[in-house]
């Protein structure tokens, strides 16, 4: 990976936060290698600071409106490939003790969590998920709320 690839937080620059990180993996195998090998496109002002979303059928996404179907290491791959922090959002209000062993859900951490490019992070709206989440993947960007996603790395992060 380049250097100027790499995510970064720089004086001036504004970091967007972009949506369907399942959902427009299509839209984000095009667009990124436009936007990262064509800056001269874009403002130089303007930065990804992470994609986020949830699989359509993750039950700890808390019934999302979301589609996303893809192949989540593809997507891992991706960001991988242009240093994105990938945040797994995780917004159901409704979990139960016995939710917190789904397999899906947890596999897919698993995979986030060490995926070797950008630190990655879960948006995450019960606590009880979170105590879980911190007590077993250490390695996230943890951001409690459904309110934005600042720029803050490490630890606990509300919005």
């Amino acid at each position: 990976m380049d250097d100027k690839i790499k995510n970064t937080s720089k004086p001036g620059v504004a970091y967007y936060h972009l949506p369907g990180l399942f959902e427009f993996y299509g839209l984000y195998r095009m667009f990124l290698p436009l936007f990262y090998h064509h800056r001269e496109y874009f403002y130089n002002w303007c930065a990804i600071g992470s994609i986020y979303g949830a699989l359509g059928d993750c039950i700890w996404g808390g019934g999302r409106t979301s589609f996303g179907v893809q192949d989540p290491e593809d997507v891992m791959d991706l960001m991988r490939e242009y240093g994105i922090s990938a945040r797994l959002t995780f917004s159901n209000s409704l979990l139960r003790e016995e939710h917190l062993a789904d397999i899906k859900c947890n596999a897919l951490c698993k995979l986030f969590e060490n995926s070797g490019g950008a630190q990655n992070g879960v948006i995450v709206h019960s606590d009880l998920l979170l105590r879980y989440l911190e007590s077993r993947y250490l390695c996230f960007i943890y951001n409690q709320g459904a309110h934005g996603i600042p720029a803050v790395t490490g630890g606990i992060e509300s919005g």
